[in-house]
């Protein structure tokens, strides 16, 4: 089920909800790395968060995109992070509107990349990218960005980016795995394979100290998830 378009724009122009977790160290010293999470604030028709990114068509994810990544400067005025993980959809790096509004953020210094990770979803398949999309990411990584591969190991991983080199850190969704038996040596196989490649690791769903224990034996070099968040603090803010 495709939602309509007109509806879709109406809500995500009124108004655009954020929570925010933190990403500690494996010392559990805060560093001041945080993602910033969108929640939709209509679900229109949808059962959860999951559901509705899943009903989105191309151009609605790119629509959405479009409108977080343009929350940025503010977002960082607001909570200055060191770093600020932010999720973008494959689908957008196809945008010429995406890629030429990104690419006037950074050369207009509206955002500083080196307080930036952009995490692409590892959920959504992605086309072979352009030579532009490319060129954009090693524009981003220049000026100090960090990409990063979310969900890594739960949905479709995006090879041809850790072979041209372009990931600094890959994020292993630990909800994801606990599947059946094989999911301890299988997260601690993606800690591995991380750390022979030189990228860092996040190991993500932290929500009991148990979680936190076995993250740390497998090796895990940072961790997330609301264990570490006291509260949940949500955001709205006019797009």
């Amino acid at each position: 089920m495709f939602m309509n378009l007109a509806v879709f724009k109406s809500t995500i122009s009124q108004k655009l909800d954020f929570q925010f977790q933190q990403i500690v160290g494996a010392d559990m010293n805060g560093q001041k790395w945080l993602e910033m999470l969108y929640r939709p604030q209509h679900m229109l028709g949808n059962v959860n968060v999951e559901q509705f990114f899943k009903s989105l068509t191309s151009q609605q994810k790119v629509d959405l995109d479009l409108s977080i990544f343009n929350q940025l400067p503010y977002i960082l005025s607001a909570e200055k992070p060191e770093r600020l993980s932010i999720n973008l959809m494959p689908i957008s790096l196809l945008s010429h509107e995406f890629r030429s509004n990104l690419r006037s953020m950074i050369t207009s210094r509206l955002i500083d990349c080196k307080n930036i990770c952009i995490e692409i979803v590892e959920t959504h398949s992605m086309p072979p990218l352009c030579a532009d999309a490319v060129n954009l990411l090693k524009q981003f990584r220049v000026e100090g960005g960090w990409i990063a591969l979310d969900d890594f190991g739960s949905g479709s991983a995006h090879w041809e980016l850790l072979q041209i080199g372009l990931i600094d850190v890959i994020k292993v969704a630990s909800q994801n795995l606990n599947r059946n038996n094989n999911t301890e040596s299988f997260t601690h196989g993606l800690s591995k394979f991380a750390t022979s490649m030189g990228i860092n690791t996040v190991l993500e769903g932290i929500e009991t100290q148990k979680d936190l224990e076995l993250g740390l034996k497998q090796g895990y070099k940072n961790f997330q998830g609301w264990y570490f968040n006291d509260t949940h603090p949500t955001q709205g803010l006019g797009s």
